[in-house]
């Protein structure tokens, strides 16, 4: 089990490479529209700062629980994936709706 200095590490870690994976995954997913000139530079940096909010805040939470769960590794390893997915799905799901409002 980890203490408390070494679970508040792994999250920060999380988060940090949670926000990484998402600005990427962002930046390759409009990298062809910024390259003809159908995305703005402003637009596409903005959805890469949403999507590494989104992807940070994912990754921290579904870690700081499977570490909540550290001595039974198949639960935690469904855990990360579980919550990683249904994470995405209600993020992208309440702006979805807060920008049709």
């Amino acid at each position: 089990m980890a203490t408390n200095s070494n679970s508040g590490r792994l999250v920060s870690r999380a988060l940090l490479v949670g926000a990484m994976a998402g600005a990427g995954a962002a930046l390759v997913n409009q990298k062809k529209a910024l390259q003809q000139g159908q995305v703005a530079n402003q637009t596409m940096v903005l959805d890469m700062a949403k999507m590494a909010v989104k992807t940070a805040a994912i990754s921290g939470a579904s870690t700081y629980a499977a570490e909540k769960m550290a001595d039974k590794p198949g639960l935690s390893l469904l855990t990360i994936l579980s919550v990683g997915a249904a994470g995405i799905y209600l993020l992208d799901h309440y702006l979805d709706t807060k920008n049709e409002k």
